[in-house]
Parts: C-alpha cells; sequence; structure tokens
C-alpha cells in the first residue's frame, strides 16, 4: 500500500473485546511513533472503551455504543432516540474524513464501519484472514505470515503495508492520580511491604466462562504458594465475582487478601502493575499483566495459546494436551481441558517463575 503522503487523520476499529482491544496497543504505539503529527482516532464498543480512554498516543475515542441502542430499540420510549442516536453516530463518522482507515477487527461490524467513513483509503486483512467477506469492505489487505501467530504479531502486520518496521514496542496503559492513590492505600492498608505481591485471578466474562478453572483448584494453589514462599497473595475480581473470591479465602488454611473493589479497568490495572508475578485464565487482566511485562503464569483451556496466550516471553503457559483443544466452541458441557488442569501443574509454572526472582 504505497501512500502519496502521511496521514493526516487516521482511524483505528477495534470494537471489542477488552483483551482484544489490548492486542492493538503495540500496533498504535509504531502508528504514534511513525506519524507523530498525524490525528489518530480509535473506534471502540462502549464496554471496552476504558482500556484506552486518555491515552497518550491518541487524539479521539468514539465510543460504539452497541450495547445500549440494542436495549434501546426494543422499547417503545427510547426507540426514536436510538435511530437518531444512530444516525448521528454514522454522520459524524463520515463527516471526519479519515484519509486512513485501519481496520484490525475483521469482521461484519466493522466491515459496516469501514463503508459508512468513505475512506479512499481503507486497510485491513485479505481473505483468508478476516470473517463475514470483511476484505470486500477494504481496499488495501494485509496477508499475516500465517494463521497461527499470535493475535499481535498479527495486528503488526497491517502495518507492514505502510512501511512501517513492527519491532514490538511495549505500549502504555495509563491511569489517574486518583487510581494510583486508591490502590496505594488499599496495599499499605493490607499488605505487608517487605514481601512480593502474587495476583490471583480467578474469573472469565460471562461471555468465556466455559475457560474458568473451578475456584476449589484455585483455593489449593493459593496455599500451596504460601505453604513455600512468604509474599501477599491477592485475589482480584470484578463484577459478579466477588462471592467466588471470598469462597476461595475463606476455603484457604493460609491467608490470602481480597482485592479492594476495583471500580474501572484502569484501577484493576493499577493493581496489577505492583504485581510480581499473575496467575489466571485467558482474560482481559491477564493480556493486561502481560503487556506490562508482569511474569504471568496463564491456565488455557479450549483457547491456542500461541493466538491468544500471553505475549510476554517470561509468561508460562499451563495447557493439556486433549484431543478436543483447541476449540471454537462458545460454550461446553464438559470443558475437559481446564478440569485436567491439576493445582500441581499450575503450581510448578508458579516455581519455575519465582526462582527466576
Amino acid at each position: 500500500m504505497a501512500l502519496t503522503k502521511k496521514p493526516e487523520n487516521i482511524l483505528i476499529i477495534r470494537l471489542s473485546a477488552i483483551g482484544d482491544v489490548i492486542n492493538v496497543l503495540p500496533a498504535l504505539r509504531l502508528l504514534r511513533s511513525n506519524f507523530p503529527d498525524s490525528s489518530i482516532t480509535w473506534l471502540v464498543e462502549d464496554r471496552a472503551s476504558e482500556i484506552i480512554r486518555d491515552h497518550p498516543d491518541l487524539d479521539e475515542v468514539i465510543i460504539y455504543p452497541r450495547k445500549k441502542w440494542q436495549r434501546g430499540i426494543l422499547k417503545v420510549n427510547r426507540s426514536l432516540n436510538v435511530i437518531s442516536e444512530t444516525l448521528s453516530f454514522y454522520k459524524k463518522l463520515r463527516r471526519n474524513h479519515y484519509d486512513l482507515v485501519i481496520d484490525f477487527q475483521g469482521n461484519l461490524k466493522s466491515a459496516v464501519m469501514n463503508m459508512i467513513t468513505g475512506s479512499r483509503n481503507r486497510l485491513g486483512f485479505g481473505k483468508g484472514y478476516c470473517k463475514e467477506l470483511n476484505y470486500l469492505s477494504t481496499q488495501h489487505h494485509a496477508y499475516p505470515a500465517g494463521k497461527k501467530i499470535h493475535r499481535i504479531e498479527k495486528n503488526l502486520s497491517l502495518l507492514k503495508e505502510l512501511d512501517i518496521e513492527t519491532n514490538f514496542q511495549r505500549p502504555e496503559l495509563p491511569v489517574t492520580r486518583d487510581d494510583e492513590e486508591y490502590i496505594s492505600n488499599f496495599i499499605e492498608g493490607n499488605a505487608d511491604p517487605s514481601l512480593p505481591i502474587i495476583i490471583i485471578h480467578p474469573g472469565t466474562s460471562k461471555f468465556g466462562s466455559f475457560k474458568q478453572w473451578p475456584a476449589e483448584n484455585y483455593t489449593l494453589l493459593a496455599d500451596m504458594i504460601l505453604d513455600r514462599h512468604k509474599a501477599n497473595v491477592i485475589i482480584t475480581w470484578g463484577p459478579g465475582e466477588v462471592d467466588t473470591v471470598n469462597e476461595i479465602v475463606k476455603s484457604m488454611k493460609h491467608n490470602a487478601l481480597p482485592a479492594c473493589e476495583t471500580k474501572s479497568i484502569k484501577q484493576l490495572t493499577e493493581l496489577i502493575k505492583r504485581a510480581t508475578l499473575f496467575i489466571g485464565g485467558d482474560t482481559g487482566p491477564l493480556h493486561i499483566a502481560s503487556i506490562m511485562g508482569i511474569p504471568v503464569v496463564g491456565i488455557y483451556g479450549p483457547k491456542d495459546p500461541a493466538i491468544y496466550g500471553p505475549y510476554d516471553g517470561t509468561a508460562i503457559v499451563i495447557k493439556k494436551d486433549v484431543p478436543c483443544s483447541p476449540c471454537r466452541k462458545r460454550t461446553c458441557g464438559d470443558p475437559i481441558c481446564m478440569s485436567t488442569i491439576l493445582p500441581e501443574d499450575v503450581f510448578r509454572g508458579v516455581e519455575k517463575l519465582m526462582q527466576k526472582k
């Protein structure tokens, strides 16, 4: 793809989810490095928007309120408002006159957004590397080195089409001073400052609940760690997960700390940033830890860690070789890929990383 001049107005499309948005951040870092004077906007769904709000490499974040509109369109007193808001949203995308649109999503939803912009330079993945005929909505196409490459590498392959050297650069995950102070107050009031912090995150999104390791396994794992090491074990949680965390802590023979309520992704990011080690499944917080260079022990079942795993080289992935994994299922009545992973398996991974400290 040959640009006749440096783009002045760039739109990134990656609508969701949190982990996927994080996997585009290294590409954003390179875009900003190569186009320091360009205006860069990111189009994202509301549920994943917070991770990039106030990001120093972005000039604007446009939120696509999909869930809000889906709820409103079914209500008589809201449907007209939703239609009006939708039209205004689409008009804004068109009116902004982007001279480069980069589609990291690669599906039907992003294809619609591509077409609405009217940009003459729409870059996306080629046939076979996107879904739902998305390639028909872009004029310029990238063909990654293979289909079994990490999502970060796949995203960076789009930038090769712009003649950008795609050496990985660690991106920023900005937080506010208030968030820093909130987390500092929690740690100073509850943790031993002389000991390392090990974060365990047992939850997953509701969408990915079949990727969740059993709570009782996390209980046994946490006790194994504290049998061997002096550490602050902090168990983090998201919406609807506090009961699971309390159950784990209550069932332990040692003392672990339930994390404070993190009212935003940024607060959770700041807490993870304080960790010496992060342990968890295939979910957004794991990718936050990995992208910040924190040693990670990832517990993987249905997803292929070569594609969706932690990116940092210090990470250890715990996975069982079962005939049905990896898979593309959205639900599973018998996720043996997760249930056959034992606490001892994960603890061995923890020990390897702790020995490097």
